[in-house]
């Protein structure tokens, strides 16, 4: 019995957060002890990966005609890469070569808007949203491009 009273509870040491703390809108707001782990602009990055991972998404479903094939004899794509160093990594490496493209930008905007935001935060800040309204561009074009071939689809010319 001696043995299991000497137990320590540990989570009786940990604080707890009241229930109508306030909540943290950035990481700036938190604490010292718990802003290390955190990045300085979370919701831009995100909806940055969203919408790249979307970019990915939607490249491949355009550059792909078999995809949205009516018959066996199209093989015709039904756009082309408008970045011509997005386009030289898709035509030596095709979808793995796309992936590895737009992550490697990913990371290097992130990376950049952390170094940057550590010296003058408003600056990074404006960067990593500047970085999701850039990426929703060709998203919107290419959805723009999906809803027409879809359009055209079912209401084919004659």
């Amino acid at each position: 019995m001696a043995k299991e009273e000497k137990v320590s509870h540990e989570s009786e040491q940990c604080e707890t957060t009241p229930a109508d703390a306030p909540v943290a809108e950035s990481a700036e707001q938190l604490p010292p002890a718990r802003r290390k782990s955190s990045v300085r602009y979370p919701n831009a990055y995100v909806w940055f990966i969203f919408l790249a991972a979307l970019d990915i998404m939607l490249t491949y479903l355009i550059l792909h005609p078999v995809l949205f094939a009516r018959d066996a004899t199209m093989t015709e794509s039904r756009g082309a890469e408008a970045n011509a160093l997005a386009n030289w990594f898709i035509e030596r490496w095709d979808v793995p070569g796309m992936v590895i493209f737009k992550f490697v930008l990913v990371v290097l905007v992130v990376v950049l808007c952390e170094l940057i935001g550590r010296r003058k935060d408003e600056t990074g800040r404006r960067i990593a949203e500047w970085a999701v309204a850039i990426t929703s561009i060709p998203v919107l074009v290419a959805l723009v491009q999906m809803g027409l071939d879809l359009y055209f689809w079912f209401y084919p010319a004659h």
